[in-house]
């Protein structure tokens, strides 16, 4: 609809003027402004409806926004010179202000309407560039200018071509004149361009305003202009005066802003380099800032920071030196380099001294003079005049440094220090969150095979207690940390007895979770061997001899439970003693004497074992347990102790064995309240119900008695002969 109401107007505006030419007569004044504002509305509706086709593909691109009216204005002014030869000299009526022959209404209706596009694409392309970082009151200026331009060009409809302009049009053609100054000095587009492009645009501009100036000169003087008895005029003003000073209004501003454009980028063409320099600097910080924040490989992350000064032009080369504590050694090493060879960059410089000299003055270090200093190794021909050491420091840790070096002495200047510092300071970010990433996949790495290693150690443990006759058994089994160095295992031996085991290894983690392990394959191997508590464990000290660390041992406690004869019997190395309560409240702590597993693989480890054998009565309560039991601390730092635990057991004796663990553990835990467990505890409980012996002297003569109500239920022996 609007594309063929400009038609309509455009066909409309050519008709009256042929009529009028054809007619001879002077126009009236009515007939002059309905000609003149159609002709308006045209030039008004055109740029439009061409601005709605264009506005998507036009941009602040100054190559595209100047080239292309060039060649549009200059295609117009080559035809402007072929118009002579197709139609003739043009002549104007000087009467009534008309063309004096049909034809050239023609003409002049062909030739405005092309100057009339030529107008509207020159101002649209031009929009883009003005409209650059756009803000309210640009936008607001530019459609200030374009309104002002059509008041001013308004101010004419009742005028005739060849007449001149009142002083209320002159005064309107200042105001349009002002506005256009608005908008000529925006050239916020100019800082942005390389050189090259700055350049090649300074051709554009200049090409752009000679075409216009050609253009305007060729259609007022030249053989395209009407002629009569006045100096000249072009074609769209005989078509209508009001749509001609809009088009001049639109080629001076396209002037105007082209010759600016062209002396701004011709000043601004000394500090291209300076703003090169800063631009890559910011992009050399966006690029680190977002690998910051992704999945980094280390050397990656190295590669891009010893990349970045020389990519933002601050360097002619950089190398990055980085400490790295896996390797044993506490001397920077250079991991990357741009410009130079990371062989050439170990070479010329003692990358040690000098990140420790920068470091401890924790400000970058300049050499103006570079081969002069003595920590710098450079030959000539290495094209090292100064060089820039800064430190890589983030959360009170050094990386190392980062090196940036200049063919040229004193080539730093105090602006580029500073930039290459904060450089520094994002890089040394960089490789904070990269190390911290690296730590906590290792950390998570490590708690998966933790988690592992738990789970399997969790299936070394008796998955299910075997059911004695006359006895019930319970056991339970706390590690402090994600491995446990506590063990414990209940080994059927066959005709009634039952081995019960209770170990610890000295230390937690994974080296005691590892002797634990090897623990259990000697009492699944040998336990079965002998009965004897004593051969047992000696078994076991030597096999455990070669295994075993300088500093570890094992302290172990292992007895022999015979349902026939109803006599436990157990020998200690150097482990916990054995606490003991009968049905009447008696209760002992039963200490046999042995030294632990591992400390010694001599004659002395059979010399000080002993066996303690225990003749059984119905409501007999053993607890075997680890250290972690009885050094549990309390808030107030006291330990649980052996009396609380002797407590607790002579309290619930009469309970079964699950029941006694649990009054154990929630004993120990109501105690202990919030503070962490700081070791493994492991308990077995074992109550004896009671079943008939089938003797009552199996048990050897007592060698030493331990009570102090009556005679002792148990006896003390070596545990060899």
């Amino acid at each position: 609809m609007l594309w063929g109401t400009a038609a309509l107007l455009f066909a409309g505006v050519t008709l009256g003027l042929g009529v009028l030419t054809v007619v001879g007569s002077p126009p009236s004044t009515a007939s002059r402004i309905v000609l003149n504002v159609s002709a308006l509305a045209l030039g008004v509706l055109l740029y439009g409806l061409l601005g709605r086709t264009l506005l998507r593909r036009t941009s602040a691109d100054p190559v595209r926004a100047l080239w292309r009216p060039l060649l549009i204005a200059l295609g117009l002014m080559l035809g402007l010179y072929a118009l002579p030869v197709l139609v003739g000299p043009g002549f104007m009526n000087p009467g009534t202000g008309l063309p004096e022959k049909l034809s050239m209404a023609t003409v002049a209706a062909g030739v405005a309407l092309v100057n009339t596009v030529v107008a509207a694409l020159l101002l649209l392309y031009l929009r883009g560039l003005v409209l650059f970082r756009r803000t309210r009151t640009t936008l607001r200026n530019w459609r200030l200018m374009l309104g002002g331009m059509v008041v001013a060009s308004l101010s004419s409809v009742a005028l005739a071509p060849h007449e001149g302009t009142t002083l209320v049009g002159s005064l309107f053609a200042v105001g349009a004149f002002f506005l256009l100054l608005l908008n000529v000095f925006r050239l916020g587009w100019i800082a942005s361009l390389s050189l090259r492009r700055k350049l090649i645009t300074v051709a554009f501009a200049v090409g752009l305003v000679g075409v216009l100036v050609s253009l305007l000169i060729r259609q007022f003087t030249g053989p395209g202009a009407v002629q009569g008895a006045f100096d000249g005029m072009p074609y769209f003003s005989l078509f209508s005066r009001s749509l001609g000073d809009l088009i001049l209004f639109a080629y001076g501003f396209g002037i105007l802003y082209a010759l600016a454009a062209a002396l701004s980028l011709l000043f601004h063409l000394p500090t291209t380099r300076a703003y090169a320099q800063r631009t890559g600097e910011i992009q050399a910080f966006r690029t680190l800032a977002e690998l910051s924040t992704q999945v980094l490989e280390p050397q990656r992350l190295a590669t891009t920071i010893a990349a970045a000064p020389v990519d933002a032009g601050l360097a002619d080369a950089a190398w990055l030196a980085l400490i790295d504590p896996r390797s044993g050694s506490l001397a920077p090493r250079v991991v990357a380099a741009t410009g130079a060879s990371v062989d050439q960059a170990t070479r010329v410089a003692d990358a040690a001294a000098l990140t420790g000299d920068a470091a401890e003055a924790e400000a970058p270090l300049v050499l103006g003079a570079a081969a002069a200093d003595h920590r710098v190794r450079a030959r000539p021909g290495d094209g090292l005049g100064s060089l820039v050491i800064l430190p890589l420091t983030a959360g009170g840790q050094t990386y190392g440094a980062l090196f940036a070096s200049r063919a040229i002495t004193d080539g730093f200047e105090a602006d580029d220090v500073g930039a290459l510092g904060t450089f520094a300071g994002q890089a040394a970010l960089a490789l904070s969150h990269a190390a911290l990433f690296v730590e906590a996949l290792e950390k998570e790495r490590l708690a998966r095979e933790l988690a592992l290693a738990r789970e399997v150690q969790q299936r070394l443990l008796p998955q299910s207690l075997p059911d004695v006759d006359g006895a019930e058994l319970a056991a339970a089994e706390h590690s402090a940390s994600e491995v446990c160095g506590d063990y414990y295992d209940i080994v059927a031996l066959g005709e009634g007895c039952y081995g019960l085991l209770v170990a610890d290894v000295a230390g937690k983690g994974a080296a005691a979770a590892f002797y634990m392990a090897e623990l259990k394959g000697i009492v699944q191997s040998t336990a079965r061997l002998t009965r004897s508590p004593g051969e047992f464990l000696a078994g076991a000290n030597e096999a455990l001899a070669d295994s075993l660390g300088r500093k570890a041992f094992i302290s172990a406690i292992y007895g022999v439970l015979d349902t026939q004869n109803a006599t436990f019997t157990f020998a200690r190395a150097g482990h916990c003693p054995v606490v003991m309560a009968r049905q009447d409240g008696e209760h002992w702590l039963l200490r046999a004497d042995g030294l632990g597993l591992g400390l010694d693989h001599g004659p002395l480890f059979r010399r000080t074992l002993h066996e303690q054998v225990v003749r059984l009565e119905p409501g007999d309560v053993f607890a075997l347990y680890t250290d972690g039991l009885v050094e549990a601390r309390s808030e107030g730092g006291q330990e649980f102790g052996y009396d609380r635990l002797t407590e607790v057991i002579c309290r619930h004796r009469a309970d079964s064995a699950d029941e006694v663990l649990t009054a154990i553990l929630a004993e120990q835990q109501g105690f202990a309240g919030s503070m962490e467990h700081e070791d493994d505890t492991t308990v077995i409980v074992l109550k004896w119900t009671g079943l008939a012996p089938d003797s009552s002297d199996d048990a050897p003569e007592s060698t030493s008695t331990a009570s102090s109500n009556g005679e002792a239920p148990f006896i003390i022996r070596p545990a060899f002969a």
